[in-house]
């Protein structure tokens, strides 16, 4: 294992807290967070790029929830999801024939996928978690065809005083009888999630190869949803 890799697994390890009890999580509230309004907006937005047999890329796959989901959605369609965090392939749900989880390091993703061949990705959350993410949307822009489009969704930067009341109470974050430790865990997730700001991830997009052709900022200016479509 290199150096770099430890590095973003234990990075990941530190903001998950408990990986096996997050993973359980996130297959638990998968239903909830992918509900029907986002297929609804997938279907306008993202699913006019596929192509007669598509190919769809989930970046932060997790145990595959999204990978299973948009596959069984559509007949043919294969999807691959990319995912570093072992107590996430390890929670692996049963997949589609056609589709696999693949572990690799978006920082710096080495594929054996074929240039053009994606028509269509995801990243969810993903983006505001990485040291850098140039190389992953560079690796997504040669994995994507011409038009192909991402559907990106990530936290972004917000006043302080609207995070604090959106994760906590705000008297329990004031009272001086608070411990210390869930301080510093508050105030670390609130860095991880004021990373990039709209604007930032816009010229993240433009300067990755990306066309953004849909923005939408939500809950209090808290969380971004973008449409990029890969230029020609």
């Amino acid at each position: 294992m290199s150096d770099y890799l430890a590095q973003t697994q234990a990075m990941l390890a530190k903001h998950h807290r408990e990986g096996e009890k997050f993973a359980e999580t996130m297959k638990s509230g998968f239903e909830r967070r992918f509900g029907e309004a986002f297929w609804a907006f997938w279907q306008q937005w993202i699913a006019p790029a596929y192509s007669a047999s598509p190919q769809v890329l989930d970046l932060g796959a997790g145990p595959g929830m999204f990978v299973r989901a948009v596959a069984e959605r559509t007949p043919g369609l294969r999807a691959y999801g990319l995912e570093v965090a072992p107590y996430m392939l390890a929670a692996q749900v049963p997949l589609p024939e056609g589709c696999r989880l693949i572990a690799c390091d978006l920082h710096d993703p080495q594929l054996d996928l074929a240039p053009g061949s994606i028509d269509a990705a995801l990243a969810s959350v993903v983006l505001h978690e990485m040291k850098q993410p140039v190389r992953a949307l560079q690796g997504l822009q040669r994995l994507l065809k011409p038009g192909g489009r991402l559907l990106l969704l990530d936290w972004v930067r917000a006043p302080l005083e609207v995070y604090i009341r959106a994760q906590t109470e705000e008297a329990r974050v004031f009272d001086p009888s608070t411990e210390v430790h869930e301080l510093d865990d508050l105030f670390i997730h609130f860095i991880e999630h004021n990373r990039f700001s709209r604007e930032d991830l816009i010229y993240l997009l433009n300067q990755c190869g990306f066309a953004v052709i849909y923005s939408k900022v939500e809950r209090e200016g808290r969380y971004a949803t973008l449409v990029a479509e890969r230029r020609a």
